[in-house]
């Protein structure tokens, strides 16, 4: 069972540390050549990395499943630990305190991407919205 466990573990770290080296090259590759826009042009290299932050990546898919797969692990773990706690030394306490902090962290770090998803898509859609509005309405020439 352990040995099932440590290689089921295994594929799903290998498809987060994938899932992160693939997200940086393509983000590396997209901005070295330019993406086209809707007009046919292509936009400039060195452009603001706003665009490529409000898509879903595989990155973000492999963040949720490893922030899922480690909060149930931790649970099990703590359930465990519950039920028969002479099995376990008192620095087994310290290690599950230490996961649910890193686990923690890991959703935080979610929560995060996700308000600057939402920000930087308020504010194209605000910049979108004031692009027909004089800048000085009030002045006269």
């Amino acid at each position: 069972m352990f040995i099932a466990l440590a290689i089921f573990a295994s594929v799903v770290g290998l498809f987060a540390t994938g899932a992160a080296i693939f997200t940086a090259w393509a983000f590396q590759a997209s901005r070295g050549q330019g993406r086209a826009n809707d007009s046919g042009e292509r936009a400039a290299p060195n452009a603001p990395p706003s665009g490529w932050l409000l898509r879903w990546t595989v990155a973000d898919y492999a963040t949720i499943l490893l922030f899922g797969f480690g909060f149930v692990f931790l649970l099990v773990d703590l359930i465990g630990v519950i039920r028969d706690r002479e099995l376990y030394p008192l620095y087994h306490y310290g290690y599950l305190l230490c996961g649910f902090i890193f686990t923690l962290m890991g959703m935080l770090f979610a929560f995060a991407r996700l308000a600057i998803v939402i920000w930087l898509a308020g504010r194209i859609a605000g910049a979108g919205h004031q692009a027909g509005e004089p800048d000085q309405a009030e002045q006269a020439e």
